[in-house]
């Protein structure tokens, strides 16, 4: 299981620093006819995070809040890095799609520890 997540984080991350960094042209982006933008931001960073916070989890033990706030801001650190890098493939840097990116970590942060109680439950019920 921790050989996959981390397989999984290491493919989804270069997926995303792949993709992010296309031209604007480029047909494997996905098309912004339905200003959409701002989910696939958000959703991206949720798994991003989420990924990185199991394959952390499964590697080192439990994690605690302060484990969770570090997940966090690495990859809001990330993002940022990610917005600025990518004017140099004639892309936006924009503070609201880092915006949408912090928040989505976050949301995939609470989804992980949401996900971890759900779980942690059901084993204490089969026991």
């Amino acid at each position: 299981m921790k050989m996959a997540c981390q397989v999984a984080l290491v493919c989804f991350w270069a997926t995303m620093l792949i993709s992010t960094h296309l031209p604007p042209t480029s047909p494997l982006l996905p098309s912004e006819a339905h200003n959409l933008d701002k989910l696939y931001h958000c959703s991206a960073y949720a798994l991003l995070a989420g990924l990185l916070a199991t394959t952390w989890q499964l590697s080192a033990g439990r994690l605690n809040a302060g484990h969770l706030f570090w997940t966090w801001l690495a990859v809001a650190s990330w993002a940022a890095i990610d917005e600025l890098t990518q004017t140099a493939f004639n892309r936006d840097c924009s503070v609201w799609d880092w915006t949408a990116d912090s928040i989505g970590a976050a949301i995939g942060l609470l989804a992980f520890v949401w996900l971890r109680k759900i779980l942690a439950a059901r084993m204490a019920h089969r026991e």
